[in-house]
């Protein structure tokens, strides 16, 4: 695809810059991070829903666009570093290969754990693992190699989010079945919230099967560069750190070994993404091929 800066930068004049009184480049900076502080709120929600803390979770960073946001993420978020796989643009597309074949299946049935009819539940669940197994079947996986995994949505009676919890084995008595199960769902509305929940009924809201073939066996050879220096040069960019453009240092990706390690601002380049490196990160290539980037 073919930009056209010249037509970018009028846009950016006409219809922000001159209306607010900035430059082009502060225009285009306060766009940037408008959508950067827009992708860590919601995460923060994501993570302060799941009970934790955003400055203990490191940011991993893929897609196309992705390493070019996440080290003004990972500041908003107060995360204590950043990781970008190698291959970061294809990681969506490399899961996708490497996952299993599986269907899900979701049932709606509202019954609180009280007066729960274990029989009909069985008989639920059993169709949706047989829809399942003939799916996987007809795919050409063997019945001995399919995984079914059984869980359901539930909650406190009156409360507005549900728990997904997995349903202890199906030949367990039926009053050891619920006590399990009420406890599982206990532990984790515990584990979610830090705190015990209220002295109401649990319901259930949804009954969920997954069936699973086994996984695909996939070998990733990372090819080295041998002795090619990882330096493309200089780059201008602009970081208002450094007082608006200033020459930073570009990597090739493929180039930088195990061990690399060097100090942003920088702009590390591969074929399907672009990692954008603040000041004052101290970055390193670990074990892995990973791109590690910490505050310093």
């Amino acid at each position: 695809m073919a930009l056209d800066l010249a037509a970018t930068r009028r846009s950016i004049q006409d219809r922000i810059a001159s209306r607010l009184g900035m430059s082009i480049e502060q225009a285009a900076w306060g766009i940037h991070q408008i959508v950067n502080e827009t992708m860590a709120s919601a995460a923060r929600a994501h993570i302060i829903e799941r009970g934790k803390d955003p400055h203990s979770q490191p940011l991993f960073a893929f897609g196309g666009a992705g390493p070019v946001h996440a080290w003004r993420i990972a500041q908003a978020l107060g995360s204590p570093r950043m990781i970008v796989p190698l291959g970061a643009g294809i990681v969506s597309t490399l899961g996708f290969l490497s996952a299993p074949t599986a269907f899900d299946f979701v049932r709606p049935w509202r019954t609180t754990l009280e007066t729960l009819d274990w029989q009909r539940a069985d008989e639920i669940l059993s169709m949706m693992a047989a829809q399942g197994r003939n799916l996987l079947n007809i795919s050409g996986i063997a019945e001995r190699d399919i995984r079914v995994e059984y869980s359901v949505d539930m909650r406190y009676v009156g409360q507005g989010h549900e728990i997904v919890v997995p349903l202890p084995p199906h030949d367990s008595a039926t009053a050891e079945r619920a006590a399990i199960l009420s406890h599982s769902f206990e532990e984790s509305y515990r584990l979610l919230y830090q705190r015990s929940g209220p002295p109401v009924p649990q319901e259930i809201l949804n009954w969920r099967v997954t069936v699973t073939g086994p996984r695909p066996t996939v070998k990733l050879l990372v090819e080295e560069l041998g002795d090619v220096s990882p330096s493309k040069g200089d780059r201008t960019a602009y970081f208002p750190e450094l007082g608006g453009f200033a020459q930073v240092p570009v990597f090739n990706r493929y180039a930088m070994k195990r061990g690399f390690s060097f100090t942003g601002p920088a702009i590390v380049e591969e074929r399907e993404s672009t990692a954008i490196i603040g000041p004052g990160a101290a970055c390193n290539i670990d074990a892995q091929w990973n791109l590690i980037a910490e505050p310093q």
